[in-house]
């Protein structure tokens, strides 16, 4: 009871429960040089973990926003094992506009959805208003992963990594051929809940492409837990392809 009186609450550890991380999931399953699909690379915060993780991964990165990609350029261009792209992942060919957001990171293919706490309290962070939150609309050219992986000859992917505020059922449709091969080992994908974008996710909206094709969850990392308090509500997820591994 007293604990309760300043919000605290004891739980049982289970010691035959080991709490991994995702990162120490890919150290104890993958021994090999894996290629790894960084779409929506930003500033090269996954590129750089990815390669603490792993001793020389391959690491095709997809970063569309022009700025952003200078950045990657001038961090990474000299690393042959990282292929930079400047270019967005989709449904199919195409050239569409992305909403550039102040903050790099939360800008989207999708129209942010006016008037929520979530714009309020990022446009004060970024010292500008809501209706300015959004700095720029940039033409940004789409291929399918499909078609990027023919173009390149890539038959095998060991880890897809989506982080693209709301677009990743997109990437999904576009990469009908190579989830059908069984080619993909892994997915990580961010899936927003909130809403921040026009589209809110649910599990469903992902799994309808990876529970046919041989895809089960195995991982899950959620910021915040509810939609009802905090200004964001999303979860990372992780799911394995069971015929790659003893599921």
């Amino acid at each position: 009871f007293f604990l309760r009186e300043f919000g605290y609450t004891l739980i049982p550890v289970d010691k035959e429960n080991k709490f991994l991380n995702f990162d120490e999931i890919y150290k104890n399953k993958i021994t090999k040089q894996p290629v790894i699909f960084d779409i929506g690379s930003n500033e090269g915060q996954s590129i750089d973990r990815f390669c603490k993780i792993f001793d020389s991964p391959i690491i095709h990165a997809f970063e569309p926003i022009n700025k952003e990609f200078k950045t990657l350029t001038k961090k990474y261009s000299a690393n042959k094992n990282i292929i930079l792209n400047n270019y967005g992942l989709g449904d199919k060919q195409d050239l569409r506009k992305l909403n550039v957001t102040a903050k790099s990171g939360n800008s989207s293919f999708l129209e942010i959805t006016p008037n929520t706490k979530w714009l309020e309290t990022r446009s004060k962070q970024y010292n500008t208003s809501k209706d300015g939150y959004i700095t720029d609309k940039q033409s940004v050219k789409i291929i399918t992963l499909d078609e990027y992986c023919e173009n390149n000859s890539i038959k095998d992917i060991d880890i897809l990594k989506m982080d693209t505020q709301g677009y990743e059922e997109k990437i999904l449709q576009g990469s009908k051929k190579i989830l059908e091969k069984g080619a993909i080992s892994i997915i990580e994908s961010e899936i927003m809940f909130d809403n921040v974008y026009e589209k809110y996710f649910n599990f469903s909206d992902l799994e309808k492409y990876l529970i046919p094709n041989n895809f089960r969850m195995v991982g899950l990392n959620t910021i915040n837990n509810n939609l009802f308090s905090g200004t964001v509500f999303y979860a990372d997820a992780l799911y394995f392809n069971k015929k790659k591994f003893d599921l």
